[in-house]
């Protein structure tokens, strides 16, 4: 792996390890960049989507498409600092649905910067849309819903199909799995997380049936840009895989970090084709709309 590079906006400084710290009139946020590449790969996408232009959900298609061939990779900000670490290099399944999300959003400013992506990247995949660090994280994909839908950034729209239903799981992997995470070695942090979790006791998942992917009638509402979340029945995790909706001929496809390959794809294989074939692994959907 690269050492981090200390670079600000306007200017490069030496590479070195540590942090980033950038200063703004509210707050000083602190974040890390991966290597120089991936400043030149962020900027690269902000202006080539920018001028694609679009929907904000059209623009999330149009970045997932720009990532194609990016490899599934564990997320580096799970180290002692936690703070926000951007890196183009890889994703986990969650990371890629929050840099496609920021980027388009970003995208969309008067002056489409890094520095417009990172607050994009922290509003979308923090607690309250504050880096504080790893008790800050949203390790899971309920969580990351609660929060960003609270927040207004994405709409469930799972509950708005008929016969759906709910399973009830407890989400406590991260406490559970403490030498996993360095930064649980902090009794205060690995508290603050406990906390966290005691929310998601039991907590009830709505979800949609496998066989609705192949109603017509659920394609006719689907829009380019929306999340499919699939769901684990493992006790350890809740997401199996996520992705973003592009719309073709009629029927939605998705571009995700494909299980068989590695990397991001969009799939070969309509929903409903795709469900078939992974249908062993998960046992039902949400179904979300990013919202402008």
């Amino acid at each position: 792996m690269k050492i981090f590079s200390n670079i600000r906006f306007s200017a490069s400084f030496p590479v070195i390890l540590g942090m980033m710290m950038m200063m703004t009139n509210l707050s000083a946020r602190a974040f890390r960049i991966h290597c120089k590449e991936d400043t030149v790969k962020v900027s690269s996408i902000l202006l080539k989507t920018a001028e694609h232009g679009g929907t904000f959900g059209e623009r999330c298609v149009f970045v997932a498409s720009q990532l194609e061939g990016t490899p599934w990779s564990a997320p580096l900000d799970n180290d002692s600092i936690g703070t926000i670490i951007v890196n183009m290099h890889g994703f986990d399944r969650l990371g890629f649905i929050n840099t496609v999300m920021a980027l388009a959003d970003a995208s969309m400013k008067n002056m489409p910067t890094i520095k417009e992506f990172v607050y994009s990247l922290e509003a979308m995949s923090r607690r309250k849309g504050i880096d504080e660090g790893f008790v800050s994280q949203l390790h899971y994909g309920a969580d990351w819903i609660v929060d960003n839908v609270y927040r207004g950034h994405v709409k469930e729209m799972t509950e708005y199909v008929g016969g759906g239903s709910f399973k009830a799981k407890t989400l406590d992997y991260v406490s559970r799995h403490k030498d996993e995470y360095p930064a649980l070695k902090d009794s205060i942090v690995l508290e603050k997380i406990k906390m966290i979790e005691m929310g998601y006791r039991s907590h009830r998942i709505p979800h949609l049936k496998k066989q609705s992917a192949g109603n017509k009638s659920l394609h006719e509402l689907m829009q380019n840009g929306d999340i499919i979340m699939m769901l684990s029945p493992e006790i350890d995790y809740d997401i199996y895989d996520m992705g973003f909706v592009e719309m073709k001929n009629g029927e939605p496809y998705l571009k995700h970090i494909s299980h068989e390959s590695g990397i991001v794809v969009t799939d070969e294989y309509p929903l409903s084709r795709l469900f078939k074939i992974e249908g062993q692994h998960f046992y039902g959907y949400r179904w979300l709309r990013p919202t402008e």
